[in-house]
């Protein structure tokens, strides 16, 4: 059993530790690799709309740094961003499976499983969608009233009277409410998974409701303990990619000794093909942005032969790569269900580890049946 939560921010300072599983780390990881896929696909998908030579496009981007940028056309725009906000989805399903599993934890179920929490995940993808998907079509609804108003501007003598005598009430109240429901949009992404894995009968309003009502009434609490999970996060995680860092080259320097030059030769050729020096890189393997406190990864070699297996050992490190990046957001995804909560208990008094595991009848050892009362004992 954990040690009862305290409903402050101890709880949430165990975020690192809770996180450092193999079953959080894998799903987030899965989730990242997940996302770069639909990630890659909608973007090459933009690409060959807009004409553009793929092998070219692969030379000069590879599968890690694309930006909006490099669109020109509208319909190839669309796509883009249509797919980074898939992407961003199937990482939110990420944050979803570690919350919840630290919420059965919190519930007392700490044998949740990895696959229990695939599955969990997958019966609340629809919820989560349509969470965010209705508060953006309130945004765009609100979008549409600013166009018709627009048009109503283009009336000749009217109009322009007509934007000036509202322009404060109600067009400048709505248009700050909105900026406002934008705002909590954003902070959504991180703290929506850990109230949708806290609800527990998948209904969609309640998960807005929750979502709006954390931020609203609890701002700083809520903007303490995220900003605790950032900087744990970063801290943790590079600790964590120095480690991998020190794993992979004394994996390769022991190999070395019954392999020879083969071995450090398919890792240069696999380190070359990949973006190694990056900004991206350097910020995942400096401690923080602006102190020069890391480790650099080597460049590889275009010298040494480029095989089938030197791709392939890219694509290996790339997953190990995306192991530190799941830990981070392992760390984040485990102080909002934490922080949550104790929120809950702060704004509400409600107390979630009162509640009964969603899945207690699996999570139940099987035992031997007890006796019966006055059942009669057979002879000594």
């Amino acid at each position: 059993m954990e040690h009862p939560p305290t409903f402050a921010f101890p709880d949430v300072a165990w975020a690192p530790a809770r996180a450092l599983s193999a079953k959080q780390i894998g799903l987030m990881t899965l989730a990242l690799l997940g996302g770069l896929v639909v990630y890659n696909i909608f973007s090459y998908l933009a690409f060959a709309v807009q004409g553009d030579s793929l092998s070219s496009v692969y030379s000069g981007y590879g599968f890690l740094s694309f930006s909006s940028s490099a669109f020109t056309g509208t319909i190839s725009k669309l796509i883009f961003w249509l797919g980074a906000g898939l992407a961003l989805y199937v990482v939110m399903l990420g944050l979803f499976a570690v919350a919840a599993i630290n919420i059965e934890a919190v519930r007392g179920n700490r044998f949740f499983s990895a696959r229990e929490a695939y599955r969990f995940t997958l019966s609340r993808a629809g919820q989560l969608a349509r969470a965010e998907i209705a508060i953006l079509l309130f945004v765009l609804f609100i979008v549409l009233l600013f166009f018709l108003l627009g048009l109503l501007v283009r009336i000749p003598f009217v109009g322009e009277w007509f934007f000036t005598l509202f322009f404060v009430i109600p067009n400048f109240v709505v248009a700050l409410f909105t900026v406002f429901i934008i705002f909590v949009v954003i902070l959504s992404i991180l703290l929506l998974p850990a109230v949708a894995a806290a609800e527990r009968r998948g209904e969609t309003f309640a998960v807005i409701l929750e979502t709006f009502s954390t931020i609203i009434r609890l701002p700083l609490r809520w903007g303490l303990y995220t900003g605790f999970t950032l900087v744990a996060a970063k801290l943790c995680s590079f600790v964590y990619a120095y480690f991998c860092y020190r794993a992979v080259q004394f994996m390769t320097a022991a190999t070395a000794l019954g392999g020879g030059e083969k071995v450090p030769n398919l890792m240069k050729s696999a380190l070359a093909i990949l973006p190694v020096r990056s900004d991206f890189v350097y910020h995942i393997t400096n401690i923080f942005p602006g102190i020069r406190f890391g480790f650099d990864i080597p460049a590889g070699s275009v010298w040494v032969e480029e095989t089938v297996a030197s791709h392939v050992m890219a694509a290996m490190l790339v997953i190990v790569f995306a192991s530190v990046l799941g830990y981070a957001l392992a760390i984040l995804a485990a102080g909002q269900a934490r922080a949550y909560v104790a929120l809950k208990y702060i704004k509400d008094g409600y107390k979630v580890t009162d509640e009964e595991s969603l899945f207690a009848a699996a999570a139940q050892p099987v035992s031997e049946p007890p006796e019966e009362v006055g059942q009669e004992q057979g002879p000594s």
